[in-house]
């Protein structure tokens, strides 16, 4: 694997630069989503996905240390972690199957949220809150993670000042998750 890096910088420094580029990607989305395993308790898979990780690191890392003068390197190699760290986040919501409660507060506009949301085939529960200035209703919405962005537009979409907040499930028992497959 070395040699194949070697061969190709000596090509041209554009074309080893945009391998450390595109290697450095692969290794710093591994590393975010090998986290989102270890928050998921899927050591096998975390552990799996940590020597993949490394090994690409201590690959590519030598490559720039070898010729730390080549700028084109050292600048592909901090692009590489950025976009990583982008593609990393895009992959770990993607492939989230996390379950959270989404809890939505809004004084004046929960009808019109409670029965949009309903409409959407979100299940909703209901309860009377009281705050600084009285009485307010408090939806309550257990979802996919992923899920999250469409309770919260619908919400502003009604409510702009709606107060939302958003939880980890991490135990659940039955009940109705819009989302998730059958009914838990």
């Amino acid at each position: 694997m070395f040699d194949i890096l070697e061969q190709m910088k000596n090509i041209s420094p554009y074309i080893g630069a945009l391998l450390i580029f595109c290697f450095r990607i692969i290794d710093v989305s591994l590393g975010t989503f090998r986290i989102q395993m270890i928050v998921s308790r899927k050591k096998l898979l975390a552990g799996i996905i940590g020597f993949i990780e490394v090994f690409i690191f201590i690959l590519i890392i030598s490559q720039v240390v070898r010729d730390v003068g080549n700028w084109l390197n050292v600048f592909a190699y901090a692009g590489g972690y950025g976009a990583g760290t982008i593609m990393g986040i895009i992959i770990t919501e993607k492939t989230s199957q996390e379950i959270i409660s989404v809890e939505i507060i809004s004084r004046k506009h929960w009808p019109d949220i409670e029965k949009r949301l309903r409409e959407e085939g979100f299940g909703v529960t209901r309860n009377l809150g009281y705050g600084l200035q009285g009485e307010l209703q408090v939806l309550r919405i257990i979802t996919q993670r992923s899920l999250f962005p469409k309770t919260r537009d619908i919400a502003l979409e009604y409510d702009p000042k709606a107060f939302i907040t958003s939880n980890l499930i991490v135990g659940r028992s039955g009940g109705y998750i819009y989302g998730v497959k059958g009914k838990l």
